[in-house]
């Protein structure tokens, strides 16, 4: 079977040698390799590449491991498909163009995989919202691969071709209604910025359905959890204990905390500035910092400069900031794994947002979270709440007489 490339190219599946290399049986004393043919329309003439290129990858032998070198050659064949389809990777040529590169204005006949790639490097956003909108596209490319779709003009993609698409996709990697929702959300967001630019004249994601979600209740970690993560965290991972008392204290979001600098903090009114990213929305807001939580942020900010960021590489001020997912990375590595600690480090902030809530009021929840209307903090993070307020209803005393 062969596979639609960008500028009319194509190439075969990529198999790998041995056949059976996913099965249990299969032997890592030999070596491995992927191999394909690549053909491009403009080398038919000429004798070598008529037949097409034959491609031969490798780099998964010096596993012997057979789960490491099966997911290691999982890997290879995915970059290289990367490389084939959504940076036009040419081996016979030897170049990869990127698609910002490939179009200088994006045009209403643009194959689409190759408008949405070059569409989403003109969407400013967070960090987080390229790094998922990148991973989308993933998914989304890999479908339309597979059904023929990539190739096609943008402007003759319909709501029937992205329902398929989200079809496919859940085929591909199992149902999930969150990914569903988050693929379509992404492209919707492309898809204003087509319409913008006149590329296309409607969005047709539009009138396709979100599909529905059981919302979950978090479950928070108990007193004792606490404890334990508390004095294991302060005793071998003091910065991240500093990191996760402040985080905790403060009821902002990870992506805001970690872009905090030293002049962003003003200790003697004992509030904190941070950036809000929500959508095309940016907002300064300040935070306060609670009496408890002083101490934590004097030792934080120590030899910082006024232009570093609190948070950067080993937790400690500096000119990098790190990524937020480099947190929960650390929390799963040392809290989930080393503790047996089943609940996630965000639910730190349910946390802190749900006693609150029980000290002052929801409304006081809210402001510590800067939402703007307490049904959000209601609806997803004080998750008890809805009980405090039925005990309160229990204990009412309005007899009928």
């Amino acid at each position: 079977m062969m596979q639609k490339l960008p500028f009319d190219c194509y190439c075969s599946d990529l198999k790998v040698h041995p056949k059976n290399w996913l099965t249990p049986k299969a032997s890592t004393k030999k070596d491995w390799y992927i191999y394909y043919r690549f053909y491009d329309p403009k080398f038919k003439d000429n004798i070598q590449y008529k037949k097409g290129k034959l491609i031969l990858l490798k780099g998964m032998n010096s596993f012997n491991d057979l789960k490491e070198r099966q997911s290691k050659t999982q890997k290879i064949i995915d970059a290289e498909l990367d490389k084939l389809l959504n940076r036009s990777y040419n081996p016979i040529k030897g170049v990869e163009f990127e698609c910002g590169q490939m179009l200088s204005e994006i045009t209403p006949d643009a194959p689409l995989m190759v408008a949405l790639r070059a569409v989403e490097k003109q969407i400013s956003g967070s960090v987080s919202t390229k790094r998922d909108l990148k991973s989308i596209l993933n998914f989304v490319s890999k479908a339309a691969l597979i059904l023929g779709y990539a190739e096609l003009p943008i402007n003759s993609i319909s709501r029937k071709h992205f329902k398929q698409l989200l079809t496919q996709v859940d085929m591909t990697h199992g149902e999930s209604a969150h990914r569903y929702n988050k693929i379509r959300t992404y492209l919707m967001m492309l898809y204003k910025e087509l319409i913008e630019l006149e590329v296309v004249e409607t969005n047709p994601l539009r009138d396709i359905s979100k599909k529905k979600i059981v919302q979950k209740l978090r479950k928070l970690p108990s007193q004792e959890s606490r404890k334990i993560i508390n004095d294991y965290l302060k005793s071998n991972q003091y910065r991240f204990w500093l990191f996760m008392q402040i985080f905790y204290h403060s009821g902002a979001r990870l992506t805001e905390l970690m872009l905090v600098k030293r002049k962003d903090v003003f200790i003697e009114k004992q509030s904190f500035k941070i950036t809000i990213k929500k959508g095309s929305h940016y907002k300064e807001v300040m935070k306060p910092i609670k009496n408890i939580a002083v101490s934590f942020w004097k030792q934080a900010l120590e030899n910082s400069n006024p232009e570093d960021f609190i948070f950067s590489k080993g937790l400690i001020p500096g000119a990098i900031p790190i990524q937020s997912y480099q947190i929960t990375k650390r929390w799963n590595r040392h809290i989930k794994k080393k503790l047996g600690i089943e609940e996630d480090f965000y639910s730190l902030k349910h946390l802190n947002l749900d006693e609150t809530s029980s000290i002052l009021g929801i409304n006081d929840a809210a402001a510590m979270a800067s939402h703007t209307s307490s049904n959000v903090t209601l609806k997803y993070y004080t998750i008890n709440e809805v009980n405090r307020q039925n005990e309160r209803l229990k204990a009412i005393d309005n007899s009928f007489t």
